[in-house]
């Protein structure tokens, strides 16, 4: 008996030792190669002083941990790539010293999957799509972003990136026209929730981006996509489905 509490104290104190590279370990999936084989294109070719941080690629998101292995570069299908660039050109006319600042690009299903994972049993389930249809995200067709500095510091938005909750809304979800989004965030700064400099910011960001044609997701004051449907991106676009 006493050999077998001695080979079961080894067993568990090894599994304590393993258990650490395993939640560390990333996934070693050539992201980049998969990608571009879609035919998606680096936003830093069109416009190299567009600032990227993928979040989902370092431990500072709301997960901590990194999803995307060594993908560090943000990809999009070429002509929402072009939006991308016009917002950064249109920015850069209105304030020389601003550049937008990436957190997150194409997304293929499997980090999706992994995302999910992740979250499963936690508050956070709810703000995390299921992987089976795959969001925009994942057919390289959103993106996440906010403006930067002179210095690469980002604008305060009056809520940190992935923060969920109520400051930062952008709108109600049933309108998405300009007007709405920019009086939605006139009546945040109004009730306290946001100050004045984060609406300023905010309004300045949903202005650059509807002029290219995105538009915000109500509850992500950082996430832009097309004003297409969910079902039309489905059948215009394939699904990063590896």
């Amino acid at each position: 008996m006493g050999k077998i509490i001695r080979a079961a104290i080894t067993l568990w104190a090894a599994l304590l030792t393993f258990t650490p590279t395993l939640l560390s370990a990333q996934p070693s999936t050539d992201y980049d190669s998969l990608i571009r084989q879609m035919g998606l294109v680096d936003i830093q070719s069109l416009d190299s002083e567009i600032m990227v941080e993928l979040r989902y690629a370092t431990t500072n998101n709301f997960m901590q941990k990194n999803i995307y292995g060594t993908l560090r570069k943000a990809y999009f299908l070429p002509h929402f790539a072009r939006k991308v660039a016009q917002a950064q050109e249109l920015l850069r006319q209105r304030h020389p010293e601003y550049r937008l600042l990436i957190y997150d690009a194409a997304r293929p299903r499997s980090a999706q999957r992994r995302m999910r994972q992740a979250v499963e049993g936690t508050p956070y389930t709810a703000y995390v799509a299921d992987a089976s249809r795959g969001g925009r995200h994942n057919y390289g067709v959103a993106v996440d972003l906010t403006i930067a500095d002179a210095n690469g510091r980002p604008l305060d938005m009056g809520a940190p990136f992935d923060h969920f909750g109520r400051e930062a809304w952008i709108g109600d979800g049933r309108n998405t026209t300009l007007p709405h989004f920019k009086a939605y965030i006139a009546q945040m700064q109004r009730q306290g929730l946001i100050s004045a400099e984060a609406a300023a910011n905010r309004t300045l960001l949903v202005e650059i981006m509807d002029a290219v044609g995105l538009r915000p997701y109500a509850k992500e004051w950082w996430h832009y996509q097309e004003r297409v449907s969910m079902t039309r991106t489905r059948e215009l676009y394939k699904l990063l489905d590896f």
